[in-house]
């Protein structure tokens, strides 16, 4: 069977793809609709510091709209609603809320790990927009800082009126398949030892998302890569990045690891990489990755653990 047969359809229930948050619409700006928003006790208001994001320990903590007071320098946006709660962000110090019933503040990976799945997608958009807001302090013009607009979706400089918006970077992520039916699994340099994921890498300036899938796979392992179908995408804010997920026809199986960023190359078959989970050899991804839901829709039902835990 063809590739592009077998793998015709996305993988559903991606984490994070679902949409459950209403955006709002950054082309229609409206200088009122944070102060209307706030004015509303059906708002709900989260909060980024420099150490994360402020939790209960299990779920995130919120400020109804009407309580929530800005203070010098921070910085709103709007995240959108879902069922008829509005949600805004709200970019903080965390020295200015340590009188709130604030349990910890939490990294994304660690939200990933606790947190329900519409306070999950709630993070990862949240996350994205304060990178963003962190990093452009500045515009590229003229140097002169910026100030909101569109509701914190947008910047604009305070000298020229140029409008700087987030930029989000493509990233492709595959699961190579050869003639054997066999995932080429590959253990990256940044891994701890026994953690093999499929590859990735990130799409270049003026390149298709195919071309990149074949460029990077080669790359990485020296395999020549035929048929691309795509799979489902992931928006991963680690800092700005929007996973792309393929699965992959190998035309060729000999592995030649770049040396680089990757230090180790496996084919493994269905028995063969079960066998490896189960006695602790090695470990993969897994949650709420694309990594792993790429791998387990080629394993065919859900990936084992080790028997010695």
């Amino acid at each position: 069977m063809a590739l592009a047969e077998k793998y015709q359809t996305s993988i559903t229930g991606l984490p994070f793809a679902q949409a459950r948050i209403e955006r709002p619409l950054t082309e229609r700006p409206n200088p009122e609709l944070l102060n209307e928003k706030l004015s509303r006790s059906s708002t709900k208001v989260m909060l980024i510091s420099e150490l994360g994001t402020a939790s209960t320990g299990t779920e995130l903590f919120f400020i109804d709209g009407p309580s929530y007071a800005s203070r010098d320098g921070e910085r709103q946006v709007y995240l959108g609603s879902c069922d008829s709660t509005d949600y805004v962000l709200a970019i903080v110090a965390s020295d200015q809320y340590s009188h709130l019933n604030i349990q910890r503040w939490i990294s994304l990976r660690e939200a990933f790990a606790i947190l329900p799945e519409l306070q999950t997608e709630l993070i990862v958009e949240a996350q994205a927009i304060s990178n963003w807001i962190r990093t452009e302090r500045f515009c590229p013009q003229c140097g002169s800082e910026v100030r909101a607009s569109t509701f914190g979706w947008g910047q604009r400089c305070v000298e020229n009126e140029h409008e700087l918006f987030p930029r989000t970077d493509p990233a492709i992520i595959a699961s190579v398949i050869d003639q054997q039916d066999r995932i080429l699994l590959g253990a990256n340099a940044n891994f701890r030892s026994d953690m093999y994921s499929v590859l990735a890498g990130f799409v270049e300036a003026g390149e298709s998302l195919e071309s990149a899938v074949r460029r990077e796979i080669f790359e990485e392992s020296g395999v020549h890569v035929g048929e691309v179908a795509y799979r489902g995408s992931q928006p991963w804010p680690l800092p700005r990045s929007l996973m792309l997920g393929f699965a992959a026809e190998a035309l060729s199986e000999d592995l030649t690891p770049d040396g680089a960023e990757i230090k180790d190359l496996r084919w493994f078959s269905r028995d063969e990489l079960r066998d490896a989970l189960e006695s602790g050899t090695i470990e993969i991804p897994r949650g709420v990755s694309i990594a792993h839901a790429l791998i387990r829709s080629w394993y065919g039902e859900s990936l084992p653990e080790a028997l010695n835990k």
